[in-house]
């Protein structure tokens, strides 16, 4: 059976053919919803619809009217085009989703600007892992240094084996180096591609695409068959800084494509974290201009876990789930679960009923965030100082926390 036997993937297809071959865009479709035109994206498929605005039975801007007119005139063209992408679909076993759907992946579905419609080859499972584990973007320069290099594959390594995911763009230098060093892991990889996930690019990684295909998983918002072009690019760095927690830049130049990554990572309240380079060193300086501007130094793995662990929490709270963290350890796996939010509750509510051990996991995860002083614990806990004395001083002395100019943190082993 055809992609195109399914009623959904029929309208998903046509979607993506109407923003790619007409002048209909996201405002187009803004002003067809909140004016009740349609219900959802899939009804701009829907014929006897587009009559009834092409007719000016419903108010809208006059400029969503002249677009729609258009697409009636275009509607047979756009068909074909959909067909192609069915056929494509068909012979590489591409999977189209929506964001209609349950696989959608969690991180796009709280940011705006993300596609309505994706597609995959590859491994689905990952979407829903990375949703509870965690995913970590990893991009950087074409030519990287073997410093970068090196780090990459460490760092990329490391968090694969914990059950991080890695999201890369499966370009040259640090994303086909991220891709390698952590498709095998427990975490896996996520390759974000520009054009359609039936075209290789560069071709030169066919190897690492052919890999990612039976390991890992593939993802574009471009419709099959289309090709990478120079404008899709920006685009795809938003998908991949959306799907991730946290990113790291290993390398950037001053002008390169990853600092675009960062900004939108940024602006999507995601941690960047920049590995130090040399100052000296050209293709290095835009990487240090986003430390100059704020950007985390990326000192190992341990503080990207940090932060992945606490975009997790957040993330577990907003799905109504416990604030439930599972890494796994590559000598020795174990699971850390907490209700927290459930204690956190009591401790506003009956802090008489909580036990010393329910107000050290309290303290712990405050820690979590950021190294804090005895003081400071006193009003995130409403701890008398002398109780909150004697907890640090227990978790001091069997290695949960330690001080360092007057501040506590967590000891990680």
């Amino acid at each position: 059976m055809g992609y195109i036997d399914c009623l959904n993937t029929r309208q998903d297809l046509f979607y993506s053919a109407v923003m790619l071959n007409t002048d209909i865009n996201y405002r187009t479709f803004r002003d067809l919803i909140d004016n009740k035109a349609i219900r959802t994206y899939r009804e701009i498929s829907d014929r006897d619809i587009l009559n009834l605005i092409a007719k000016g039975e419903i108010k809208l801007r006059n400029d969503t009217v002249h677009k729609i007119k258009k697409l009636l005139d275009s509607y047979g063209d756009i068909e074909k085009i959909v067909g192609k992408y069915n056929k494509i679909a068909s012979e590489y076993d591409i999977g189209v989703h929506s964001s209609l759907d349950d696989d959608y992946p969690y991180n796009w579905k709280v940011q705006s600007g993300m596609p309505q419609v994706f597609y995959t080859i590859g491994n689905l499972r990952l979407i829903e892992q990375m949703t509870y584990q965690g995913a970590v973007a990893v991009v950087g320069s074409r030519n990287p240094s073997k410093y970068a290099l090196y780090a990459t594959e460490q760092i990329c390594r490391e968090l694969g084996n914990k059950g991080i995911t890695i999201v890369s763009g499966m370009a040259s230098g640090v994303d086909r180096q991220a891709h390698i060093s952590s498709v095998n892991t427990m975490g896996g990889t996520i390759a974000v591609l520009a054009g359609g996930v039936d075209n290789i690019y560069p071709p030169a990684n066919k190897d690492i695409y052919d890999l990612i295909r039976t390991s890992g998983l593939l993802i574009s918002e471009m419709p099959p068959g289309q090709m990478p072009l120079r404008q899709y690019f920006p685009s795809r760095n938003r998908l991949i800084a959306g799907l991730s927690d946290s990113t790291l830049i290993m390398e950037a130049g001053i002008c390169s494509g990853t600092l675009h990554t960062a900004s939108f990572a940024a602006n999507q309240g995601k941690e960047v974290f920049v590995l130090p380079n040399n100052i000296y060193y050209e293709n290095a300086k835009g990487g240090l201009k986003l430390l100059e501007d704020g950007g985390n130094v990326l000192l190992g793995p341990e503080c990207v876990i940090d932060s992945v662990t606490r975009a997790l929490m957040f993330k577990r709270v907003g799905m109504g789930c416990p604030a439930e963290l599972k890494f796994s350890d590559e000598k020795d796996d174990f699971a850390d679960s907490i209700d927290i939010e459930a204690l956190r509750e009591l401790s506003r509510t009956r802090p008489e009923t909580l036990t010393d051990d329910n107000w050290k996991t309290i303290i712990t995860d405050a820690l979590t965030l950021k190294p804090l002083c005895a003081d400071e614990l006193c009003t995130v806990t409403m701890l008398p100082f002398y109780k909150i004395s004697i907890l640090l001083t227990e978790l001091e002395l069997n290695g949960t926390v330690c001080r360092e100019k007057g501040k506590y943190s967590l000891t990680f082993v």
